[in-house]
């Protein structure tokens, strides 16, 4: 009896047909397929003997991508991404076979790839957007830290002014500052770097609030639609920033529709499904509340889709728009815990959905503390710390009318050399939360060891994630840039009363 081992017998087909991919052997000179798998069959049904772009590429002719014959010229291995007329994407390889009758064919192996194309691309466009966004955070803190200075001391100006021929040149610049102001809090708000006030929130009953003045603002030549489901649950969200969604998006359907339509606005409770979820990479499994704004318009191409949501992107003429409003819609609802989605072609209309997380039990709204109003007393010492000379100045300045002790510092550093020989006088810090060397959160710690009763107002142009990000938590008292002078004032006296 021999010792040696047989090796296992396969059957070649067998093995073929257990393949995922889809394995067609081709002949190269006729380009007719000679052979396939199960995973070929049940794709493309039976194609014996008929042209391989025929029936797997729907062409007419041999395709421009097919790499056949540089591999019977070579004889290596060639592959080529092919996008189909259906928006499926094929991975192809060609590779050169010799039958046993001395034939030579081509063995066209075929990968689906479309599933994971779709990953990479939607993976792509969110990384994308949090670059923007971070881009758009940087611009707005530092327009922020320039506003507090122009809107700061125009208002200053223009109190100082007040019946002067100039006083109007001056409400003019003042004007400008508080539109700039708005755009600059818009950038914030596609940029997630906002403070959010959130609450539970019945979503139906904020739209059908909202109702009357939609009407308004959209015309009489659109008609709105509310399909709102009465199980819809609740979402914990900030109203005043999901109106706005509301009305951005209802307003981007109006414009859509300039010979009229209907705009169709409708509420439903959704669970993420897998497909979902694999179509939009770092979404969390759950359940969620649906908004749906969906207009009967112009529609949109594929390209414009890529780039709705991007800051300063608009599809209307020239001084016509922003670019803002579905920049802020997005920053809103990523800043919300929610995603959006739009889906759109050319004629037939677009619909936007946002889904929210669901919350399963109402939220106590924390209660507030009235400080009564008292005049700041004076010769009070006040450390500002900025590394911003323009503000740092603008805020001494404020405080100096206001009859504080002003002692300035450019970082937490400086603040911590300053504060050895002025510990016992100084009540309050105003810190700058971003700052070179020692930010104002480390420098508020620091403090708090040596002199537990101090005061920390913290303040910054950039808000939300940013200021979490760097230590500025729910107890801390935060101020966000522009600061306006009585904005200032008032905080400042609150802070010492108390």
């Amino acid at each position: 009896m021999s010792m040696e081992k047989r090796r296992p017998q396969y059957d070649p087909k067998s093995l073929l047909n257990s393949q995922p991919v889809i394995i067609t052997v081709v002949d190269p000179a006729t380009y007719r397929v000679q052979f396939q798998n199960e995973t070929g069959l049940k794709k493309f049904g039976d194609i014996s003997d008929a042209p391989c772009y025929e029936k797997i590429a729907g062409c007419a002719a041999p395709c421009t991508f097919c790499r056949m014959p540089e591999t019977m010229q070579t004889g290596e291995i060639t592959c080529n991404e092919v996008l189909l007329p259906n928006n499926q994407c094929l991975l192809v390889q060609w590779s050169k076979a010799v039958t046993v009758d001395g034939r030579i064919h081509i063995v066209e192996t075929i990968t689906d790839i479309t599933e994971r194309k779709r990953t990479e691309k939607a993976l792509q466009q969110a990384q994308k957007m949090e670059a923007i966004g971070r881009l758009a955070g940087g611009i707005a803190h530092d327009f922020n830290n320039l506003l507090t200075i122009i809107n700061g001391y125009s208002q200053l100006v223009a109190e100082e002014l007040a019946h002067h021929p100039c006083r109007k040149d001056l409400d003019m610049i003042r004007q400008a500052g508080s539109r700039a102001a708005a755009l600059t809090k818009k950038l914030l708000a596609f940029s997630r770097h906002q403070v959010l006030d959130q609450k539970p929130l019945e979503l139906n009953a904020l739209i059908r609030d909202m109702e009357e003045i939609l009407r308004c603002l959209i015309g009489e030549q659109i008609k709105i639609v509310t399909l709102l489901n009465p199980e819809a649950g609740e979402v914990l969200a900030d109203p005043v920033q999901l109106e706005q969604v509301i009305l951005n998006l209802v307003i981007n359907a109006r414009d859509a529709m300039p010979q009229g339509g209907v705009v169709t606005i409708e509420t439903s409770n959704v669970d993420l499904s897998d497909d979902y979820l694999h179509r939009h990479p770092g979404a969390k499994p759950g359940r969620y509340v649906a908004l749906s704004v969906r207009d009967t318009g112009c529609g949109m191409d594929a390209e414009t889709q890529a780039r709705l949501f991007e800051p300063c992107f608009s599809t209307k003429e020239v001084g016509k728009g922003t670019g803002l409003g579905l920049a802020t819609v997005y920053g809103i609802v990523k800043q919300s815990g929610g995603y959006i989605e739009v889906a759109s072609e050319v004629g037939r209309g677009s619909t936007f959905k946002v889904l929210l997380p669901r919350i399963e039990a109402k939220i106590q709204d924390a209660q507030t503390f009235t400080v009564p109003e008292r005049r700041a007393e004076h010769h009070k010492t006040v450390l500002v710390v900025e590394d911003e000379s323009g503000v740092r100045s603008f805020i001494a300045t404020i405080l100096r009318t206001q009859g504080y002790h002003v002692l300035e510092a450019s970082d937490g550093v400086e603040a911590l050399k300053l504060m050895q020989t002025h510990a016992g006088a100084c009540r309050l810090v105003i810190a700058d939360v971003i700052m070179p060397r020692m930010n104002g959160p480390a420098l508020a710690q620091h403090l708090a060891a040596f002199i537990p009763d101090l005061k920390v107002l913290l303040i910054s142009g950039y808000t939300g994630d940013t200021i979490s990000a760097n230590g500025v938590g729910e107890r801390c008292v935060f101020l966000p840039k522009p600061i306006m002078p009585r904005t200032l004032a008032d905080k400042v006296q609150e802070m010492l009363s108390n």
